[in-house]
Protein backbone atom coordinates (compact mmCIF):
# COMPACT_ATOMS: atom_id res chain seq x y z
CA UNK A 1 0.00 0.00 0.00
CA UNK A 2 1.05 3.47 -0.90
CA UNK A 3 0.71 6.72 1.39
CA UNK A 4 0.05 9.75 -0.71
CA UNK A 5 0.83 12.67 1.38
CA UNK A 6 -1.10 15.48 1.23
CA UNK A 7 0.01 18.94 -0.24
CA UNK A 8 0.39 20.88 2.81
CA UNK A 9 2.02 17.95 4.37
CA UNK A 10 4.50 17.85 1.16
CA UNK A 11 5.53 21.46 1.65
CA UNK A 12 6.65 20.80 5.49
CA UNK A 13 8.02 17.85 4.55
CA UNK A 14 9.88 19.70 1.81
CA UNK A 15 11.09 22.16 4.42
CA UNK A 16 12.36 20.20 6.95
CA UNK A 17 14.10 18.22 5.05
CA UNK A 18 16.04 20.80 3.37
CA UNK A 19 16.77 22.12 7.40
CA UNK A 20 18.21 19.24 8.65
CA UNK A 21 21.68 18.34 8.04
CA UNK A 22 22.83 15.99 5.76
CA UNK A 23 19.22 15.04 4.64
CA UNK A 24 17.88 16.02 0.91
CA UNK A 25 14.46 15.16 -0.58
CA UNK A 26 13.33 13.54 -3.32
CA UNK A 27 10.20 13.22 -5.08
CA UNK A 28 9.44 9.52 -6.39
CA UNK A 29 6.47 9.72 -8.74
CA UNK A 30 4.01 13.05 -8.26
CA UNK A 31 3.65 12.77 -4.27
CA UNK A 32 5.44 10.31 -2.50
CA UNK A 33 9.24 11.79 -0.99
CA UNK A 34 11.74 9.94 0.25
CA UNK A 35 14.67 11.73 2.52
CA UNK A 36 17.97 10.40 0.94
CA UNK A 37 21.43 10.86 1.93
CA UNK A 38 25.03 9.75 0.99
CA UNK A 39 26.50 6.56 2.55
CA UNK A 40 29.84 7.24 3.63
CA UNK A 41 32.70 5.63 1.94
CA UNK A 42 33.96 3.61 4.76
CA UNK A 43 36.83 0.97 4.09
CA UNK A 44 35.56 -2.57 6.04
CA UNK A 45 39.25 -3.54 5.26
CA UNK A 46 38.31 -7.10 3.38
CA UNK A 47 41.92 -7.22 1.88
CA UNK A 48 40.40 -6.77 -1.68
CA UNK A 49 42.24 -3.70 -2.24
CA UNK A 50 45.45 -3.34 -4.07
CA UNK A 51 46.18 -0.62 -2.83
CA UNK A 52 45.39 1.03 1.06
CA UNK A 53 42.66 3.40 1.05
CA UNK A 54 43.49 6.48 -0.08
CA UNK A 55 43.36 9.48 2.45
CA UNK A 56 41.46 12.45 1.71
CA UNK A 57 41.48 13.81 5.15
CA UNK A 58 43.43 17.43 3.89
CA UNK A 59 41.45 17.88 0.80
CA UNK A 60 38.42 19.39 2.13
CA UNK A 61 34.83 20.61 1.25
CA UNK A 62 36.36 23.90 -0.35
CA UNK A 63 38.90 22.32 -2.06
CA UNK A 64 36.37 20.27 -3.83
CA UNK A 65 34.18 23.19 -4.50
CA UNK A 66 37.04 25.34 -5.98
CA UNK A 67 38.59 22.92 -8.24
CA UNK A 68 34.82 21.48 -9.44
CA UNK A 69 34.01 25.15 -10.20
CA UNK A 70 36.69 25.36 -12.69
CA UNK A 71 34.50 23.58 -15.00
CA UNK A 72 32.58 27.18 -15.31
CA UNK A 73 30.00 27.98 -12.65
CA UNK A 74 27.25 28.21 -14.87
CA UNK A 75 27.47 24.42 -16.23
CA UNK A 76 27.13 23.34 -12.66
CA UNK A 77 24.65 23.75 -9.11
CA UNK A 78 21.58 24.13 -11.12
CA UNK A 79 18.18 24.10 -10.81
CA UNK A 80 16.03 21.15 -11.65
CA UNK A 81 12.89 19.20 -11.70
CA UNK A 82 14.08 16.46 -13.60
CA UNK A 83 16.97 14.69 -13.30
CA UNK A 84 17.03 13.19 -16.92
CA UNK A 85 17.25 16.19 -19.42
CA UNK A 86 15.11 15.39 -22.36
CA UNK A 87 16.37 15.23 -25.99
CA UNK A 88 14.69 16.22 -29.12
CA UNK A 89 12.97 12.97 -31.58
CA UNK A 90 15.18 11.35 -32.79
CA UNK A 91 15.68 12.62 -36.66
CA UNK A 92 15.14 9.16 -38.17
CA UNK A 93 11.93 7.95 -37.60
CA UNK A 94 11.66 3.95 -37.03
CA UNK A 95 14.72 3.48 -36.49
CA UNK A 96 16.42 -0.08 -35.95
CA UNK A 97 19.73 0.16 -35.28
CA UNK A 98 21.63 3.46 -34.42
CA UNK A 99 24.67 4.31 -37.66
CA UNK A 100 27.82 5.36 -35.92
CA UNK A 101 27.47 8.72 -36.87
CA UNK A 102 24.26 9.05 -35.36
CA UNK A 103 25.68 8.11 -32.19
CA UNK A 104 28.31 10.66 -32.45
CA UNK A 105 26.00 13.18 -32.86
CA UNK A 106 24.23 12.49 -29.57
CA UNK A 107 27.62 12.92 -27.71
CA UNK A 108 28.49 15.99 -29.17
CA UNK A 109 25.01 17.07 -28.45
CA UNK A 110 25.12 16.39 -24.82
CA UNK A 111 28.88 17.70 -24.48
CA UNK A 112 27.68 21.13 -26.08
CA UNK A 113 24.16 21.36 -23.79
CA UNK A 114 27.06 21.02 -20.88
CA UNK A 115 29.24 23.32 -22.30
CA UNK A 116 25.78 25.77 -22.91
CA UNK A 117 24.51 25.73 -19.59
CA UNK A 118 21.63 23.50 -20.40
CA UNK A 119 22.61 19.64 -18.58
CA UNK A 120 21.98 19.02 -14.98
CA UNK A 121 25.08 17.80 -13.87
CA UNK A 122 25.65 15.96 -10.51
CA UNK A 123 29.05 16.88 -9.21
CA UNK A 124 31.54 14.78 -7.08
CA UNK A 125 35.12 13.34 -6.34
CA UNK A 126 33.84 9.43 -7.70
CA UNK A 127 35.40 6.31 -5.25
CA UNK A 128 36.31 3.94 -7.82
CA UNK A 129 38.08 6.42 -10.26
CA UNK A 130 39.96 8.26 -7.15
CA UNK A 131 40.35 4.55 -5.83
CA UNK A 132 42.79 3.69 -8.94
CA UNK A 133 45.95 1.49 -7.93
CA UNK A 134 47.82 4.20 -10.51
CA UNK A 135 46.05 7.87 -10.31
CA UNK A 136 45.70 8.24 -6.13
CA UNK A 137 44.45 11.55 -6.56
CA UNK A 138 41.05 13.05 -6.27
CA UNK A 139 38.85 12.56 -9.74
CA UNK A 140 36.61 14.87 -10.00
CA UNK A 141 33.37 14.49 -11.97
CA UNK A 142 30.73 16.10 -13.33
CA UNK A 143 28.03 13.43 -14.81
CA UNK A 144 24.74 13.96 -16.13
CA UNK A 145 22.01 11.84 -17.64
CA UNK A 146 20.00 12.64 -21.33
CA UNK A 147 17.08 10.80 -22.87
CA UNK A 148 14.81 10.59 -25.68
CA UNK A 149 12.62 7.36 -26.78
CA UNK A 150 15.92 6.25 -29.32
CA UNK A 151 18.75 6.49 -26.82
CA UNK A 152 19.59 6.99 -23.30
CA UNK A 153 22.82 9.24 -23.34
CA UNK A 154 25.32 10.15 -20.16
CA UNK A 155 28.01 12.67 -20.40
CA UNK A 156 30.94 12.64 -17.79
CA UNK A 157 33.60 15.36 -17.92
CA UNK A 158 36.65 14.75 -15.20
CA UNK A 159 39.93 15.66 -14.42
CA UNK A 160 41.78 14.71 -11.52
CA UNK A 161 42.66 17.38 -8.61
CA UNK A 162 46.26 18.29 -10.34
CA UNK A 163 45.66 18.45 -13.66
CA UNK A 164 44.45 21.34 -15.32
CA UNK A 165 42.23 20.26 -18.41
CA UNK A 166 38.76 18.78 -18.12
CA UNK A 167 38.48 15.17 -20.34
CA UNK A 168 34.98 14.77 -21.92
CA UNK A 169 33.57 11.08 -22.04
CA UNK A 170 30.28 9.85 -23.11
CA UNK A 171 27.81 6.66 -23.06
CA UNK A 172 25.06 6.35 -25.70
CA UNK A 173 22.65 3.48 -24.87
CA UNK A 174 21.23 2.68 -28.59
CA UNK A 175 17.43 1.66 -27.39
CA UNK A 176 15.88 0.69 -30.73
CA UNK A 177 17.75 -2.97 -30.90
CA UNK A 178 17.68 -5.53 -28.51
CA UNK A 179 19.21 -5.78 -26.07
CA UNK A 180 20.06 -2.19 -26.70
CA UNK A 181 23.82 -1.57 -27.46
CA UNK A 182 25.86 1.04 -25.30
CA UNK A 183 28.70 2.97 -26.94
CA UNK A 184 31.32 4.24 -24.66
CA UNK A 185 33.63 7.13 -26.35
CA UNK A 186 36.07 10.40 -25.57
CA UNK A 187 34.75 13.61 -26.89
CA UNK A 188 37.69 15.83 -28.39
CA UNK A 189 36.37 18.79 -29.87
CA UNK A 190 34.53 17.67 -32.95
CA UNK A 191 36.84 14.36 -32.49
CA UNK A 192 35.03 11.10 -31.01
CA UNK A 193 36.79 8.01 -30.23
CA UNK A 194 34.84 5.02 -29.68
CA UNK A 195 36.53 2.93 -26.80
CA UNK A 196 35.58 -0.88 -25.55
CA UNK A 197 37.91 -2.76 -23.49
CA UNK A 198 39.40 0.30 -21.89
CA UNK A 199 35.57 1.29 -20.50
CA UNK A 200 34.71 -2.48 -20.50
CA UNK A 201 37.05 -3.19 -17.44
CA UNK A 202 34.77 -1.31 -15.19
CA UNK A 203 31.69 -0.48 -17.20
CA UNK A 204 30.71 -4.08 -17.54
CA UNK A 205 27.04 -3.20 -17.66
CA UNK A 206 27.09 0.05 -18.82
CA UNK A 207 26.27 3.12 -16.79
CA UNK A 208 27.77 2.86 -12.89
CA UNK A 209 25.91 4.33 -10.52
CA UNK A 210 27.38 7.66 -8.66
CA UNK A 211 29.32 6.49 -5.25
CA UNK A 212 30.95 9.56 -4.07
CA UNK A 213 34.52 8.88 -2.45
CA UNK A 214 32.93 10.99 0.73
CA UNK A 215 30.18 11.97 1.84
CA UNK A 216 30.54 15.59 1.72
CA UNK A 217 32.21 15.43 -1.54
CA UNK A 218 28.78 16.01 -4.01
CA UNK A 219 27.18 19.04 -4.72
CA UNK A 220 23.37 17.61 -4.66
CA UNK A 221 22.40 14.20 -2.59
CA UNK A 222 19.09 14.14 -4.30
CA UNK A 223 20.19 14.56 -7.75
CA UNK A 224 23.25 12.10 -7.15
CA UNK A 225 19.77 9.55 -5.97
CA UNK A 226 17.66 10.22 -8.86
CA UNK A 227 20.52 9.93 -11.62
CA UNK A 228 21.10 6.38 -9.60
CA UNK A 229 17.42 5.70 -9.88
CA UNK A 230 18.02 6.25 -13.17
CA UNK A 231 21.01 3.99 -14.06
CA UNK A 232 19.25 1.40 -11.94
CA UNK A 233 16.59 1.04 -14.38
CA UNK A 234 18.21 1.16 -17.28
CA UNK A 235 17.96 -1.86 -19.76
CA UNK A 236 20.61 -5.29 -19.47
CA UNK A 237 22.41 -4.17 -22.31
CA UNK A 238 25.62 -5.09 -24.59
CA UNK A 239 28.86 -3.08 -25.27
CA UNK A 240 29.90 -2.49 -28.68
CA UNK A 241 33.55 -2.92 -29.48
CA UNK A 242 35.13 -0.84 -32.14
CA UNK A 243 36.79 -2.34 -35.23
CA UNK A 244 40.09 -3.40 -34.19
CA UNK A 245 38.86 -3.59 -30.45
CA UNK A 246 37.39 -6.82 -30.35
CA UNK A 247 35.87 -8.30 -26.85
CA UNK A 248 38.85 -10.60 -25.65
CA UNK A 249 37.88 -14.06 -24.32
CA UNK A 250 38.00 -12.86 -20.75
CA UNK A 251 37.73 -16.61 -19.14
CA UNK A 252 35.10 -17.84 -17.09
CA UNK A 253 32.92 -15.27 -15.07
CA UNK A 254 32.20 -15.11 -11.36
CA UNK A 255 30.31 -18.12 -10.13
CA UNK A 256 29.81 -16.64 -6.46
CA UNK A 257 25.57 -17.08 -6.04
CA UNK A 258 25.56 -14.31 -3.85
CA UNK A 259 27.06 -11.94 -7.15
CA UNK A 260 25.05 -14.18 -9.80
CA UNK A 261 21.73 -12.89 -8.15
CA UNK A 262 22.19 -9.99 -10.41
CA UNK A 263 25.02 -10.65 -12.56
CA UNK A 264 24.35 -13.63 -14.40
CA UNK A 265 23.77 -14.37 -18.26
CA UNK A 266 20.34 -14.79 -17.55
CA UNK A 267 19.84 -11.68 -14.91
CA UNK A 268 19.48 -8.26 -14.65
CA UNK A 269 23.13 -7.35 -14.84
CA UNK A 270 26.29 -8.70 -17.02
CA UNK A 271 28.65 -11.67 -15.72
CA UNK A 272 31.14 -10.41 -13.89
CA UNK A 273 34.91 -11.22 -15.11
CA UNK A 274 38.75 -10.74 -13.66
CA UNK A 275 39.08 -8.28 -15.89
CA UNK A 276 36.54 -6.09 -14.10
CA UNK A 277 38.87 -6.67 -10.48
CA UNK A 278 39.30 -2.57 -10.06
CA UNK A 279 35.40 -2.40 -9.05
CA UNK A 280 34.88 -5.53 -7.58
CA UNK A 281 37.71 -5.04 -5.00
CA UNK A 282 36.65 -0.86 -4.59
CA UNK A 283 32.66 -1.88 -4.26
CA UNK A 284 32.79 -4.75 -2.17
CA UNK A 285 35.75 -3.33 0.23
CA UNK A 286 33.77 0.00 0.37
CA UNK A 287 30.10 -1.76 1.30
CA UNK A 288 28.38 -1.24 -1.90
CA UNK A 289 28.21 -4.39 -2.98
CA UNK A 290 26.18 -6.44 -2.31
CA UNK A 291 23.80 -3.85 -2.40
CA UNK A 292 21.90 -5.66 0.87
CA UNK A 293 24.38 -6.72 2.96
CA UNK A 294 28.21 -7.44 2.95
CA UNK A 295 30.12 -10.79 2.20
CA UNK A 296 30.84 -13.49 4.95
CA UNK A 297 34.41 -13.91 5.33
CA UNK A 298 33.99 -16.98 3.76
CA UNK A 299 32.66 -15.08 0.67
CA UNK A 300 35.64 -12.72 0.82
CA UNK A 301 38.36 -15.40 0.66
CA UNK A 302 36.55 -16.91 -2.07
CA UNK A 303 36.25 -14.02 -4.59
CA UNK A 304 39.84 -12.98 -3.09
CA UNK A 305 40.73 -16.32 -4.52
CA UNK A 306 39.18 -16.21 -7.62
CA UNK A 307 40.50 -12.43 -8.18
CA UNK A 308 43.90 -13.24 -7.80
CA UNK A 309 43.68 -16.43 -10.38
CA UNK A 310 46.06 -16.59 -13.29
CA UNK A 311 44.74 -16.67 -16.41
Amino acid sequence: MRFTFPPVWKTALLLLALLLPGLSPRLQGDDEIVPVHIKPAIPTNTGLLREPPLDLTKFTRQDFDALSSSVGVDKIHKKWTAAVTPLPPHARSGAQGLTEEEVKTYMRQVRDLFDQGSAVPVSDVGLISTQEDIIRRPMLNHIAAFANDTARVYLLVQRTSTDKNWGYFSIVQDLTVDPPLDYFAEIKGAKVKFEGTGCYKCHSSGPLAIHPAREDLVNDEALTAAINHHIAHQPRSRIFFPPGDRQPDYGKPLEMKTCTKCHDEDCDRAPLYRVHSHPIRVLVDFGHMPPKHQLTAEEITELKAWLEQKP
